[in-house]
């Protein structure tokens, strides 16, 4: 089996350069997008929460998967709890 070679390749594959020419880089925050879901998230995550916990409901060989189950509906939880908490006090600073 040939080993890979890691000069075998350029090392920088962007758009070609006529394509470049015609199409700046455009990014997320220059029309709006800042990485928030804002409203929508949020509501996510609770439903994620409920989901979780209503899976503990179903049969599992051992109590390792309920475990899961809670641990991840746990921390959820505690970051939704802190992103209310930062969001409420964001105004102090």
């Amino acid at each position: 089996m040939p080993f890979l070679d890691p000069h075998g390749e350029q090392p920088e594959l962007g758009a070609p350069e006529d394509y470049a020419a015609h199409h700046p880089d455009d990014h997320p925050s220059d029309w709006g997008w800042h990485g928030e879901w804002g409203k929508v998230g949020r509501i996510g995550a609770w439903a994620a929460i409920v989901i979780l916990l209503l899976m503990i409901t179903a049969t599992h060989y051992n109590a390792s998967g309920t475990a899961w189950l809670v641990f991840i509906a746990g921390v959820l939880i505690v970051y939704q709890i802190w992103d209310i908490r930062r969001r409420r006090n964001a105004w102090r600073r």
